[in-house]
């Protein structure tokens, strides 16, 4: 007997085949991860008005010659809506976070996962001092690193987004989290007041955009741009924003 669908991805799938119908129109249809925060994202009821993937995705459509249209999913949709066709597209994202055979981009979006911990938390000397420590994590993302140092001694606290792991730090629920420098920065410089601190660098990347490979919109053209945004300094402007 096949499993429910959880109603969450119902409804995103269901917004999804309706945005997939306009796809031919003149659209760009792009995800929107609701477990990241700013400056990756910023929602406003549930739908994206902000951050650094509005205004990448925004700048590829208008070079594309396309309006950019924004659908709103969380971990578990990302995949089926890539794979059928029904989005176009999902930027700041990395081929071993996500399941799905894409085209990808060129790296595009510089960020570096930390452990942040709260000002009381004892110093960590290495990721094996987090063995069996409460860690806040985001459901669904992958860590491959720490699942490699702690293995099964790696203690995950899921939340829903980053949003929610660093209220419960502010919270005292957990002296640890997961984080994108881009987003301890940001919080700090608009909470500076907030008690975090960089605690261990335990990767650093360059995002990319993961495309359909059912996408109406042809790969060939979407790469050809951003390869010009990166070589214009197109995506530095827009990163400066939030520094």
């Amino acid at each position: 007997m096949p499993k429910p669908v959880p109603s969450l991805l119902m409804l995103t799938l269901a917004a999804l085949s309706l945005t997939a119908a306009h796809a031919a129109t003149g659209e760009l249809v792009m995800l929107a991860p609701l477990d990241q925060t700013m400056p990756i994202v910023r929602f406003s009821n549930g739908a994206l008005d902000g951050g650094i993937l509005k205004d990448v995705g925004d700048a590829l459509a208008q070079r594309l010659g396309l309006r950019a249209v924004y659908v709103s999913v969380d971990v578990a949709g990302v995949t089926p809506a890539l794979t059928s066709g029904r989005a176009d597209a999902m930027c700041y994202v990395m081929p071993v976070w996500i399941d799905g055979d894409y085209d990808w981009s060129a790296p595009l979006l510089p960020d570096t996962e930390l452990i942040v911990a709260s000002a009381d938390a004892p110093r960590l000397q290495s990721l094996k001092d987090l063995r069996d420590r409460p860690i806040g994590t985001v459901a669904g993302y992958r860590y491959p690193r720490l699942e490699k140092v702690l293995g099964k001694r790696f203690f995950r606290i899921d939340s829903a987004s980053m949003d929610v792991n660093v209220q419960q730090m502010v919270a005292g629920k957990v002296q640890y989290t997961l984080a994108g420098e881009n987003t301890l920065f940001y919080l700090q410089r608009i909470h500076p007041t907030l008690k975090l601190r960089p605690e261990l660098v335990f990767a650093t990347f360059k995002a990319q955009c993961a495309f359909s490979r059912k996408s109406q919109v042809p790969f060939t053209d979407a790469n050809r741009v951003i390869d010009a945004m990166l070589k214009e300094g197109a995506i530095d402007q827009i990163l400066a924003r939030y520094r």
